[in-house]
């Protein structure tokens, strides 16, 4: 319905966005000139010693405005199917300029970029500025417009019971769109004389379009009667009404619906796992870069590591072990031994000792890791050479740990659903206490990650796994 006018809506805002975007790096680098030459000399070079032509910094500019734009997507602030206050949208754009704070400053640190930290403060104090103002005068404009007539539709529905009225005050949420509801159509001839909102019955609905300006036509109800609906887009082929069906009628409490078409033929989509795509793009582009990063800074600590592993005890400094990716998909994951050589041969004999419920094994004390094994599991070094996994695309940053194949085969089929997205090196069970959680409240953690994801998440998630690693909460 209002979906049309949302999608240019969003089209126009997101291009605005952008260009705002890009013109607010000249304008911070124009005042971060001026800022030299109003501060004293020892205070400027305190601030950043050096300054390079305005040219130097194009890439920075481009690459903030590419990252803005993915943040402020997968965080919804396009998103459609959500309705959001004018508020709320700001709030979004707000954190994703944060983001992009925090990641330039990343980018900075690790690269050793000549950025000047002013310039890039500039930068996204007027780049949040300039949208939340624009963003405010648009929405004003736009409320203008929708308070018009002429700029109205009017919806008649199909319908008189709960769903056909909870329908008309979901459309009456979106006046501002221009949208207005004309009224009812009573399809069994149940509802009462005296209700107003009653255009008349369904044989009447000839008369009721003759009579009344009807811009759109909805059909709700609890099962769709085929004879007729096919009446209904006939009449309304006719005439040229835009017909639409309420497909709530399915049983998908737990799944978004959504239509698409393969060629001419629609489909129905039901899905509950995360399916946006420019967000997932943008996640795995995230997992390429920073694991690709870290893996190169890391090279000289793997190499110490690996050495005092292998002087420690006898066996490879990595343990390779087979685990379930993506909908089960098999992998080879890669840690560091923590172990003693043999380890997987002898858990049968102390797997009664297990104190994790369910089909993981987790135990304290266990006694086959080496004593340098325990300092690496409690300060998670052991799980670093995960990153490699990122960067091939068998994990990502953030995501349910990778389970073991025998584990699956115990997942009741409630469990599974954690196989829905990419493992990860961190997760919400690795930032909620770990070993101290029991199974069953570790794959809640999983599913409301699914249910919930988006890359504001991850970065949250991140954020909370450096003191957990720090301080070993939770760790075994």
């Amino acid at each position: 319905m209002f979906r049309e006018r949302a999608k240019l809506f969003n089209r126009l805002q997101f291009v605005a966005d952008v260009l705002i975007t890009l013109a607010a790096f000249p304008a911070a680098y124009w005042s971060r000139v001026h800022l030299s030459k109003i501060l004293p000399v020892e205070w400027d070079q305190l601030l950043n010693p050096v300054l390079l032509p305005f040219h130097e910094y194009f890439w920075i500019a481009m690459f903030a405005t590419a990252c803005w734009s993915g943040a402020a997507y997968s965080l919804g602030l396009y998103r459609i199917s959500i309705r959001r206050s004018g508020w709320e949208k700001v709030r979004i754009a707000l954190e994703s300029s944060i983001l992009i704070w925090f990641f330039l400053g990343f980018l900075s640190f690790a690269l050793k970029l000549d950025l000047s930290r002013p310039l890039i403060a500039l930068f996204v104090l007027y780049q949040a500025a300039s949208i939340s103002i624009a963003r405010g005068v648009i929405a004003l404009r736009r409320r203008r417009l929708a308070l018009s007539s002429k700029n109205c539709r009017n919806v008649l529905i199909i319908g008189t019971m709960a769903k056909a009225r909870k329908m008309g005050g979901l459309i009456s949420r979106y006046s501002d769109w221009g949208f207005r509801i004309l009224g009812y159509v009573d399809v069994n001839g149940s509802s009462p004389d005296e209700d107003n909102s009653i255009l008349g019955k369904i044989a009447d609905l000839p008369q009721i379009i003759e009579n009344n300006i009807v811009d759109e036509i909805i059909f709700v109800g609890d099962r769709p009667n085929l004879d007729l609906l096919d009446g209904i887009l006939e009449l309304c082929k006719e005439q040229g009404i835009r017909t639409r069906v309420a497909a709530d009628f399915f049983p998908a409490k737990v799944s978004n619906l959504s239509m698409e078409f393969l060629e001419n033929v629609p489909v129905i989509t039901f899905s509950s796992a995360p399916d946006h795509g420019f967000a997932l793009l943008i996640k795995r582009f995230l997992d390429i870069v920073i694991s690709g990063i870290l893996l190169v800074l890391l090279i000289p600590f793997f190499i110490i590591i690996g050495l005092a592993v292998r002087l420690t005890s006898k066996g490879p400094a990595i343990y390779r072990q087979t685990r379930c990716g993506l909908y089960g998909r098999k992998f080879m994951l890669y840690k560091i031994r923590s172990m003693r050589e043999g380890a997987e041969d002898v858990l049968w004999e102390i797997k009664h000792l297990n104190e994790m419920d369910g089909p993981v094994f987790k135990m304290r004390n266990d006694p086959r890791v080496t004593p340098l094994g325990r300092v690496l599991r409690k300060t998670s070094i052991d799980e670093l050479p995960q990153l490699w996994n990122v960067l091939k695309g068998d994990m990502s940053l953030v995501g349910p740990r990778a389970p073991l194949p025998d584990e699956v085969k115990e997942y009741t089929r409630w469990q599974r659903r954690r196989l829905s997205v990419k493992p990860g090196i961190t997760c919400l069970w690795q930032v909620s206490g770990r070993n101290e959680i029991d199974f069953h409240e570790w794959m809640k953690l999983d599913l409301h990650y699914i249910d919930n994801w988006s890359l504001f998440l991850d970065f949250k998630i991140l954020l909370r796994t450096f003191p957990v690693v720090i301080f070993g909460k939770g760790a075994r």
